[in-house]
């Protein structure tokens, strides 16, 4: 009877602790249980054990054992301080002397994990620390003295236990698995598509056919082309590029889109990549595309969650997706060709969308009318910054990129106007001017041509192309001597056979 009595003692206190106090199961053993309550501080470990101890040593052994499991328990947490505490429950306490084992432990000299023991045995002997659970169980067996009756407590206690461990696991691994990752696979499809076509169409690293293809340039955005904001987040710059962002989104897209559903994933990763799109036109000049914006939009969702289930998150997910965010960021900060704007605008882009949305199977909240509202204001408040950001509209490198692209594809009527601006805004820049002459000289300007140069030299002296082009630049105004000056400059700079060709032409005449 004795043991019965303690067999239920073990199984109404673990009872307690999960239904009516909400602990979570550690581990489970024969006759042992290791609860956890995630919401205290410190954070609190109970190890509830029914074992029958004859001999003080033995429990002391045990104890001892348990402080060395408590110290890994609380390190696989990552909590700053941890109490344990040892439940034993046995029929009779050891025969010899054992007060001294309820002392409190202490695992270090920084005292971060504390074990303390106890000792219930029949009727409440020995038990120093006597909780409600425990003044609950020994309430009700004082009305409870029928051996059969006994028996079909304890198995229906422990069949709930049970129950209500499977059930909790069952709810948790629910809401990592809400849906399938269909439109993740899709949106792979897509990008590697157009990486195809971008390779077939002129180079995927061409900034020409990039903005042929739609990626984000901010003069045609601003000209009307506001569907750069979606079609730019398909596009990719390099094979690196795209392979980076796949490898990102089948990891954090498919984690997105299980936890919320495709419908949801879909407008999450949208919304992000819009507004990283508008960020990256609020605060970048240059050319841009990428599904960057929309993958720390999957960045933004999961933190969403962790705000609704903040245990569970910290407890699954919760430091990597931190170290793996903050490495992101530290990157991007460091290295200056990552789109800052487009990565930040995503990340809180999702984090919105998300909570417009809420998670699947949740109740509706009034927040998520706010989330709206906060999503509808962060696009407004962006795209009114990057309209009126004179400074953001126009990079002067872009511009001249493009204008050698195409002037390398002998289109010098094209290739003008992008040369153009790139002098307006930065004139003591010696490529621009430099180039600008050539489009000009092709165009029969000789006089503007012969005064960029002077520029590109005053700029740059050392720059022997610009030396020789003024070199031929002289030639079409006659002036052989001054052409020949100029392109002795040249020769002195850089042993070109070409110059060399034209130095002799020139002592001929």
């Amino acid at each position: 009877m004795n043991i019965l009595k303690q067999d239920y003692l073990f199984w109404k206190i673990v009872h307690h602790y999960v239904f009516t106090l909400k602990w979570r199961v550690l581990d489970q053993r024969t006759n042992e249980i290791w609860l956890e309550n995630e919401g205290s501080k410190p954070r609190e470990v109970i190890r509830v054990i029914r074992t029958d101890i004859d001999w003080a040593n033995s429990l002391r052994n045990n104890v001892i054992q348990s402080v060395k499991a408590f110290e890994r328990i609380r390190q696989h947490l990552s909590v700053r301080e941890l109490v344990g505490k040892n439940l034993f429950i046995s029929v009779y306490p050891p025969v010899d002397s054992w007060e001294d084992i309820v002392k409190p432990f202490f695992i270090n000299e920084k005292q971060k994990t504390k074990v303390v023991t106890s000792l219930l045995t029949k009727e409440g002997e020995g038990h120093l620390d006597k909780d409600d659970s425990v003044l609950l169980a020994l309430d009700t067996l004082q009305s409870n003295e029928d051996v059969e009756q006994l028996e079909q407590q304890i198995q229906k206690l422990k069949q709930e236990v049970q129950t209500g461990i499977r059930a909790r696991l069952e709810n948790e691994k629910n809401l990592f698995l809400f849906g399938k990752p269909i439109a993740t696979y899709l949106l792979l499809a897509t990008v590697a598509i157009l990486f195809f076509f971008l390779e077939r169409s002129g180079g995927s690293t061409s900034i020409l056919t990039l903005i042929e293809f739609g990626a984000k340039y901010n003069p045609l955005i601003i000209e009307g082309e506001w569907w750069r904001f979606f079609t730019s987040m398909f596009l990719h710059i390099g094979f690196v590029h795209l392979a980076m962002n796949s490898l990102a989104l089948i990891y954090l897209g498919g984690a997105v889109e299980r936890m919320y559903g495709t419908r949801r994933f879909l407008i999450i990763y949208l919304i992000a990549g819009l507004i990283g799109s508008i960020a990256s036109f609020a605060f970048n000049t240059k050319v841009s595309a990428g599904a960057s914006g929309a993958i720390f939009g999957c960045f933004g969702a999961l933190l969403y969650f962790g705000t609704i289930h903040p245990k569970l998150f910290f407890r699954t997910m919760g430091k990597n997706l931190f170290f793996v965010l903050a490495l992101n960021l530290i990157f991007g900060f460091s290295v200056q060709v990552v789109d800052n704007g487009a990565h930040i605008g995503g990340l809180v882009g999702g984090f919105l969308a998300s909570a417009m949305l809420h998670l699947p199977k949740h109740t509706r909240s009034y927040k998520q009318f706010l989330a709206a509202i906060a999503t509808a204001a962060t696009m407004a408040i962006l795209l009114f910054y990057g309209w009126n950001n004179d400074q953001k509209t126009v990079d002067p490198l872009t511009e001249l990129s493009l204008g050698q692209e195409y002037l390398m594809a002998e289109n010098v009527d094209e290739a003008y106007p992008f040369l153009q601006r790139a002098v307006e805004i930065d004139p003591t820049m010696p490529e621009a001017t430099f180039l600008l002459a050539y489009a000009e000289a092709m165009r029969g300007n000789y006089q503007e041509a012969h005064q960029l140069l002077e520029t590109t030299i005053t700029e740059r002296p050392d720059f022997h192309e610009a030396h020789y082009n003024l070199a031929l630049v002289y030639l079409e105004f006659n002036q052989i001597e001054k052409a020949r000056e100029a392109v002795s400059r040249a020769m002195e700079l850089d042993s070109n056979q070409q110059y060399l060709d034209l130095y002799n032409e020139l002592s001929n005449e």
